[in-house]
């Protein structure tokens, strides 16, 4: 035979091949393609049951968490590898009051995980039932630290902050920054205003400040006049933990006493969420705070956020919209991994622990091995930019660890921040 008739041969024999390959590709993709959408839709739902604070002082920060998160299942249509989403949201009120209705949930409503939570206390207290259901617990706002690290469970995963966390990145802003050498701290007298602070007060002292006042207003105050008036005037400034409505009553009180012409104020970013902003007006003017998000933040993706939000919502972005918002797109890209294998819980928890978000509306996003977001925190300041105002993003700080700049096994080994540690060897 020729060399051109072999060739010919080859030819043809190679396109038979081919075609017959994409053919056998075709006849698998038509049988087995639309038998494994019946499957996955013969499951039933995915029933994710989300947890947010919709009543008292923190109401309009829970309502923003709900919106954030339907934003995301919107555009998926409620939909993931042909299974149906359903989200049944409950007001989270208190630890006693979440348990009962997460019984209810895992009981009645059959979810399959537990998401969202703002109050510390309600956070921890949920741990320990998702972990013996085996249930996915993705924590998308509670910065009650020891979720993630002495009472950690291979079934929780934070893609948040700690209350710690803010502190650290705070004590270290105020001395290396702002050259604090004396400090005060004010805080609500449970988990998030004790650990907050602590974290505070540890960076702080551990580059050679000292914190020389410590005070603890009860949850629920109404008057923090009386706190103000006693605030030592010699310290360099005040790191304080006073969130939701109460931080507008703090703020206002804190600026009328004629200490903010004297001092720099420190917030966690909750003291002045852009829900707050409009009700502070001009009181929160300079007020700095230490958040992982902030709505005038300058990224592609967080200016389409706004616009989506001002479109969809008729409103401006807070910072649990877009928080939540992102819990759900991580929740979602884990469920695309499982091909909505929901049922598989350990394999969907290790899905879910595998994400990673280069690019999420708050900067990038992935988790350490203990299950806690490693993200950027953000130094802001409250400006006023015509008539409205917002969060200027003054400073960043990279890739920030629940753990700060120390060993997390040596770290792991110390005390839970209280109102007792870390001790106040400076306080008269």
């Amino acid at each position: 035979m020729s060399m051109i008739n072999t060739i010919k041969v080859n030819r043809t024999r190679y396109w038979k091949e081919f075609w017959l390959a994409v053919l056998c590709l075709w006849s698998f993709l038509v049988a087995f393609g639309p038998v494994s959408m019946v499957l996955a839709a013969e499951k039933g739902p995915i029933k994710i049951g989300f947890f947010a604070t919709l009543t008292g002082n923190n109401a309009q920060f829970g309502m923003d968490m709900v919106d954030g998160i339907k934003m995301r299942l919107e555009e998926e249509n409620y939909t993931v590898a042909g299974r149906k989403i359903e989200l049944v949201v409950e007001d989270e009120q208190n630890p006693s009051v979440a348990l009962t209705k997460a019984q209810k949930m895992i009981q009645h409503d059959k979810v399959h995980m537990m998401v969202g939570v703002l109050l510390a206390n309600v956070a921890l207290a949920l741990g320990p039932i998702c972990t013996e259901a085996k249930i996915p617990y993705i924590v998308t706002q509670s910065a009650g630290d020891d979720l993630t690290q002495r009472k950690r469970s291979p079934y929780v995963l934070r893609t948040g902050q700690t209350g710690g966390e803010c502190g650290h990145v705070a004590g270290d802003y105020a001395f290396k920054k702002l050259g604090w050498r004396k400090a005060a701290t004010i805080a609500m007298d449970y988990n998030w205003g004790q650990e907050s602070a602590g974290g505070f007060h540890r960076a702080f002292e551990d580059l050679g400040g000292k914190v020389i006042q410590k005070v603890w207003p009860p949850i629920g105050t109404m008057d923090f006049g009386p706190y103000i008036a006693n605030l030592k005037r010699d310290a360099d400034g005040l790191y304080e933990v006073v969130t939701g409505a109460a931080s507008i009553r703090f703020l206002k009180a804190v600026r009328a006493s004629g200490l903010m012409e004297k001092w720099k104020v420190i917030v966690p970013g909750t003291g002045v969420d852009e829900t707050l902003l409009p009700a502070l007006g001009d009181d929160g003017i300079g007020v700095l705070s230490v958040w992982n998000y902030s709505a005038a933040l300058k990224t592609p993706e967080n200016a389409k956020f706004v616009e989506k939000v001002r479109k969809s919502l008729k409103k401006e972005t807070t910072m649990p919209m877009a928080i939540d918002y992102t819990g759900a797109d991580w929740i979602i890209r884990a469920m695309k991994a499982v091909n909505g294998d929901v049922e598989n819980k350990d394999k969907f928890m290790q899905a879910l622990r595998a994400v990673e978000i280069p690019n999420a509306i708050q900067g990038p996003l992935k988790v350490d091995k203990y299950g806690h977001a490693i993200e950027n925190m953000y130094i802001r300041r409250v400006d006023k930019v015509g008539n409205a105002y917002q969060n200027t993003v003054i400073e960043t700080y990279p890739l920030v660890t629940q753990f700060y700049k120390y060993n997390p096994e040596t770290y792991l080994k110390m005390p839970l921040y209280t109102r007792d540690y870390p001790p106040c060897k400076f306080c008269q």
